[in-house]
């Protein structure tokens, strides 16, 4: 059970309509909400009509009276009334009202002397009764309570006592500002108190005007409460709503969800259940803001080591059997290289039924490097089997599943990709040496005379790459060839590979693809496309006997590899992404070839030959 009060120095800011949306959003998220009306001086819940209970039902007022007459805490049932059909997934709504109002509640309300409550009949130890009766009676996820204003007698109970967090109210002006210092500051230190309490402060500025603020007027008057206050970040902004559905005090998330005033109620709820690491939303909104997000934006990190380490374990401990949560914890195990934790909770995830790929992926790794190749494939299969993996997350199952071609090309994973991700896939598989897998793929939606033109040119283009990087330059012939267009018709990138794709299966260089290279490239005279396509060009220049322009582009492209971030790159010698260092060794090779060496020949050739 967790709980929020609702607080505000000043009234007319929309404090209880900020939590009765609250209330009804959160129950209709499938949690059971306690709304309890603790403005004992002007209640206000049941003026809400969807709050309204079916006859006069007692409340904290009555609770209390009964106790000082009793010496007994009271069954806090009788003090409670269910709202039916506000939930949904099993949740629901219940209400503690300030009091039965009859014409002498302001009479029984005045009568009861809150310091001598607590100083002579052990209040704090009732309050805390209640609090436990709230969870055992309505086994309670929220409470969330609607505070009086300015300082009372009640408000240590409302903002001290029984919550877990305080949302403070307020509207962006001086009194409000004066007010609140000290309220903030006792809440504050109950951390110091023997209880050393931690309740979290979440500030929500209301009823603020939509206007310019050339002045920056409102600007500096966050700034001042942000000081004032210690608040580590802008208070979330609720604006003035100008609409006659308030007179009907119409409960927005419910009635008119789709307006402004419903979503900044929404950002508001957001915030407090991003605290609530016992709610599963609120666990996961701190799971999720911590896992690969530039530090800044990572609400982990604005922890200790320490706090982080505890409410990590509590999110384990209160969820421990939610797959989703624990599989989003051990992804933040994972991001922290604490991976004996992460492959615990990954274990623990899949064994509830978590069927997140990341999670199978995760353990398929692990079970690979422990020489466990049959768990490793029965993992990577599961993910074939999702409709709703990622290309990239398809291409590393592919990658781990050790079964024949066939059976993984006819996976649901590859069929629900789109042409345009398969021919990604593909080429990829290629690049990490599962050649037979990528070609495969590749040729399937080759062979789709129904694809879209652009789709097919991608697959081409991968699968001449494929073809040439494994020594198979009569099949890149022919695909490249079959398009039914001549050397003349050819982009400049399957000019070169037709080019190349000749040379490796005839043996004899042949100068027309090459001559269109090369009259295509002084078209991109201007434009810089990278070491490759300099190494290319260098090849090709080469071949229709322009040594000196060969030279430049030679050296243009080791310029560029030398100066750029180390990183795989393409190169035309040997048809696969190599590291720097293999990339300046063929461009040596390439070198001695413009010299006059012509025993020197593309290491794809030679590869195709040796095999």
């Amino acid at each position: 059970m967790y709980t929020t009060t609702f607080y505000s120095f000043k009234g007319g800011v929309g404090r209880t309509m900020a939590m009765v949306n609250a209330a009804v959003d959160l129950a209709k998220r499938g949690r059971r909400v306690l709304a309890v009306d603790f403005d004992l001086e002007a209640p206000g819940l049941e003026s809400f009509e969807m709050l309204r209970p079916t006859e006069k039902t007692p409340g904290i007022v009555d609770f209390v009276r009964r106790y000082l007459e009793t010496g007994q805490a009271p069954d806090a049932a009788e003090f409670i009334y269910e709202l039916r059909q506000a939930g949904q997934d099993g949740g629901g709504l219940w209400v503690m009202p300030a009091g039965s109002q009859k014409r002498d509640y302001g009479v029984r309300f005045r009568d009861i002397d809150w310091a001598e409550l607590y100083e002579k009949h052990d209040g704090y130890l009732l309050f805390e009764d209640l609090k436990a009766q709230w969870e055992k009676v309505i086994r309670a996820d929220w409470v969330l309570v609607d505070s009086r204003t300015g300082h009372t007698d009640t408000g240590g109970v409302c903002t001290r006592q029984l919550p877990d967090a305080v949302v403070v109210v307020f509207f962006p002006n001086e009194q409000n500002l004066r007010g609140l210092t000290k309220v903030v500051r006792e809440i504050r230190a109950e951390a110091e108190t023997p209880r050393k309490k931690q309740i979290a402060l979440h500030f929500v500025m209301s009823n603020v005007p939509d206007l310019d603020d050339e002045d920056e007027i409102l600007r500096k008057q966050i700034e001042a409460f942000r000081k004032e206050l210690s608040m580590d970040r802008d208070p979330v902004i609720v604006h003035r709503y100008d609409s006659l559905a308030l007179l009907n005090q119409a409960v927005f998330i419910r009635d008119r969800p789709k307006s402004r005033l419903a979503s900044e109620y929404r950002t508001v709820i957001e915030k407090i259940v991003s605290g609530n690491l016992s709610d599963r939303d609120g666990a996961l909104s701190y799971v999720r803001g911590s896992v690969r997000r530039p530090r800044w934006h990572r609400s982990a990190f604005r922890d200790s080591p320490q706090d982080r380490d505890r409410k990590l374990e509590q999110i384990e401990k209160e969820h421990a059997n939610d797959g989703e949560v624990l599989y989003q914890v051990a992804e933040l195990y994972d991001d922290q290289r604490r991976q004996t934790d992460a492959a615990r909770l990954f274990d623990r995830a899949i064994e509830i039924g978590c069927r997140e790929p990341d999670a199978l992926l995760h353990r398929a790794r692990a079970r690979t490097q422990h020489d466990d190749s049959a768990g490793a494939t029965r993992d990577a299969m599961r993910v074939l089997e999702s409709d709703s993996a990622h290309p990239w997350q398809v291409r590393e199952a592919l990658e781990l599943a050790a079964v024949p071609v066939e059976t993984l090309i006819e996976t649901v994973g590859i069929q629900s990709l789109d042409a345009m991700d398969r021919s990604f896939v593909g080429a990829e598989l290629g690049k990490r040496g599962k050649k037979d897998v990528g070609v495969a793929i590749l040729e399937s939606i080759e062979h789709d005379s129904e694809l879209p033109e652009v789709a097919r040119w991608h697959a081409i283009h991968n699968l001449s790459l494929l073809y040439l990087s494994s020594g198979r330059c009569e099949a890149a012939v022919a695909l490249l060839a079959r398009q039914e267009r001549t050397v003349d018709d050819m982009a400049i990138v399957d000019a070169f590979n037709y080019g190349m794709a000749l040379w490796g299966a005839t043996g004899t260089l042949r100068q027309e693809p090459f001559r269109r290279v090369v009259e295509l490239a002084r078209a991109k005279e201007n434009e810089t496309e990278g070491a490759n396509f300099s190494q290319c060009l260098a090849v090709a220049s080469w071949a229709v006997d322009e040594s000196e322009n060969a030279e430049e582009n030679l050296h243009l492209s080791r310029q560029t590899i030398e100066t750029t971030p180390a990183s795989p790159t393409l190169s035309c010698w040997r048809y696969t992404e190599v590291s720097r260092e293999e990339f300046l060794e063929d461009l040596g090779e390439i070198e001695a070839l413009i010299k006059g060496d012509d025993s020197r020949k593309p290491r794809f050739m030679t590869a195709a030959r040796s095999e």
